[in-house]
């Protein structure tokens, strides 16, 4: 449990303090950024299932999701009951089995920098790479001053009028451990 959640969190682990953006890219690219951009700061709020893959070989987990503007909750019903939630500069995960209770720090966490309001790419976040192939726009992203540290590419399913859905998130760490979330049957939060 304890691996799975250092591993998560250091797959995503990214965050930074130097200059970065969109500087590196071309116009065109720049401008699917800035749709991205766009679109995830105006979500109001996401619900839905989840898949993990990683950090070790193999390994899956699932379970349900709540993306809200600064914050994101996983409630994994496999491998076992566990819960972890990101936001308000941390991460907390409990495993309902154990009852261990992990917290880290998001500083360094390419998952801060998904979970920032008002979502913008700057801050010491360069963008690396806005790829779009098949209805599918991923964006890569590394801390400015130090890409070693890792990436963070978020994927996003394109409707045929130019809308954007988040399906995932891969992290990749300094140590190469990756972990990828995949959504699905995502829905707007529900208000009231």
């Amino acid at each position: 449990m304890r691996r799975l959640c250092a591993a998560l969190v250091s797959a995503v682990a990214l965050a930074g303090c130097a200059t970065g953006g969109l500087s590196g890219l071309p116009p065109e690219q720049q401008a699917t950024a800035r749709h991205v951009e766009a679109y995830l700061d105006g979500v109001t709020g996401l619900q839905g299932r989840f898949l993990q893959t990683g950090p070790e070989a193999g390994a899956t987990s699932g379970g349900r999701f709540v993306f809200t503007p600064g914050q994101l909750r996983l409630a994994y019903d496999t491998p076992h009951v566990m819960h972890l939630v990101a936001g308000d500069g941390r991460i907390v995960m409990t495993d309902e089995v154990s009852g261990a209770v992990t917290r880290l720090s998001l500083a360094r966490n390419p998952l801060g920098l998904f979970l920032r309001v008002p979502f913008h790419f700057n801050n010491g976040i360069q963008v690396t790479s806005v790829q779009e192939t098949a209805g599918v726009v991923q964006l890569s992203a590394s801390q400015a001053d130090n890409p070693s540290q890792g990436r963070l590419t978020l994927q996003f399913a394109k409707d045929g009028s130019g809308g954007l859905r988040l399906i995932g998130l891969d992290g990749v760490d300094a140590r190469d451990h990756h972990v990828q979330l995949r959504f699905y049957d995502v829905q707007p939060v529900s208000s009231g």
